[in-house]
């Protein structure tokens, strides 16, 4: 071999080096640091706040956007960088009883050129504007893992700087003494493309007792608190650390709202920090929590139980507002009943959009009819100008 090929050959060699130096992704972490737990000092809740009727205050829109499936529900918007399809749509349970995938939760993906025109992700780069929900593929499933090998559900998403991050519900079975007990977890994920996503190593939420006081899968309900369950996501861009409300089991409530923080990496488990849960909820009774902040004010959205049955047992469950100044006090204003009594209007998701130059809330919804309890066949939304909402809530 020459000695010009040869210099030439450990030429190429350290420039393939160099350039892939230059691939290695060079962001550096973030440290994650322990919050004190602050001390909730006031909370307005109670029926009579709770049956304030707010509905007249919100728009409906005009005709369900997804229609046709066995049971899907939770319908959470976020806007990507896609010119043609701005809009993402995250969703779960079980699209059709022929499905590979029934009894069990998965999550599924649907994209929009409008909130009210979507495609459904059917696999290999294919989608559905026809309703055939038997096309429909899950683009994340079950795992093999005890905290995670039955359901995946309740995906809570936010998309920053060109990455999907998602906080999701995670059910398994863990078998102990001959005994399967149900584990319920909150785990994170990333994706690039909102369909091929890495889940965490473990749970980012899990009571620390869930392996201890576990809930045998012969009961109907768990012994004692826990079940960390689903996930309110949120970016504080202003305090610069994400965000998860949730529900969990706590006794003598239905479910109430816990919280955590992150400083640190997303998808560190161990830089996640539970700071009110256990006997000191944010709320109690307060299901399927969802949260967004707006104008630096905080907004929570719930499925709350025991309106009663006189418009049916679909609407036993009704979606009340509340809001907070930090996060964490909050103050019930009252409940809204989007649809006709026919429809119960559960798992209230949220999603902001400047349009016109006016700032909208959105509030998605899944819908059920008292025979499909409790099924849910259509979603739709509702929303309101954030000008107007801020000036309801200070009416109060």
């Amino acid at each position: 071999m020459s000695k010009t090929l040869l210099l030439l050959i450990k030429f190429l060699v350290l420039l393939a080096f160099v350039t892939s130096c230059d691939k290695v992704d060079k962001t550096p972490k973030r440290e994650s640091k322990k919050e004190e737990i602050p001390e909730i000092t006031f909370t307005e809740d109670g029926p009579r706040f709770r049956n304030r009727k707010l509905t007249e205050h919100f728009t409906v829109n005009d005709s369900p956007i997804l229609y046709g499936f066995y049971n899907l529900y939770n319908f959470e918007v976020v806007k990507v960088d896609d010119k043609e399809y701005p809009y993402r749509m995250f969703f779960f349970g079980e699209s059709h009883k022929e499905s590979k995938y029934i009894g069990y939760d998965s999550i599924y993906l649907a994209r929009g050129k409008s909130l009210v025109s979507w495609e459904v992700y059917c696999g290999n780069d294919t989608w559905d504007d026809t309703m055939d929900v038997p096309k429909w593929e899950p683009v994340m499933t079950r795992d093999d893992k005890p905290y995670d090998s039955i359901h995946n559900g309740d995906p809570s998403v936010v998309y920053k700087d060109g990455t999907y991050y998602m906080a999701f519900s995670s059910v398994g079975f863990d078998s102990r003494d001959g005994i399967t007990y149900i584990v319920n977890c909150v785990m994170g994920a990333v994706s690039k493309d909102g369909i091929n996503w890495t889940k965490t190593e473990g749970p980012i939420l899990i009571w620390d007792k869930e392996y201890e006081e576990g809930w045998d899968a012969r009961e109907p309900h768990p012994p004692s608190m826990g079940g960390f369950h689903r996930p309110s996501l949120v970016w504080d861009e202003e305090e610069d650390k994400w965000k998860i409300w949730f529900d969990y089991y706590l006794p003598g409530t239905f479910l109430s709202m816990g919280y955590a923080v992150n400083n640190g990496e997303f998808m560190d488990p161990t830089h996640w920090q539970v700071l009110h849960a256990d006997e000191n909820p944010q709320l109690r009774d307060w299901p399927n929590p969802e949260v967004v902040k707006i104008n630096g004010r905080y907004y929570s959205f719930s499925d709350c139980t025991g309106f009663g049955s006189s418009l049916g047992p679909q609407n036993d469950r009704q979606i009340v507002m509340a809001y907070s100044n930090n996060g964490y006090e909050w103050k019930v204003i009252g409940r809204i009943l989007p649809e006709d009594k026919i429809y119960g209007t559960h798992l209230p998701q949220t999603f902001v959009e400047q349009v016109d130059g006016e700032k909208i809330l959105y509030i998605l919804y899944s819908m059920v009819v008292e025979e499909d309890l409790p099924r849910y066949s259509k979603a739709n939304f509702m929303y309101i100008k954030v000008e107007d909402l801020e000036n309801l809530v200070d009416s109060y």
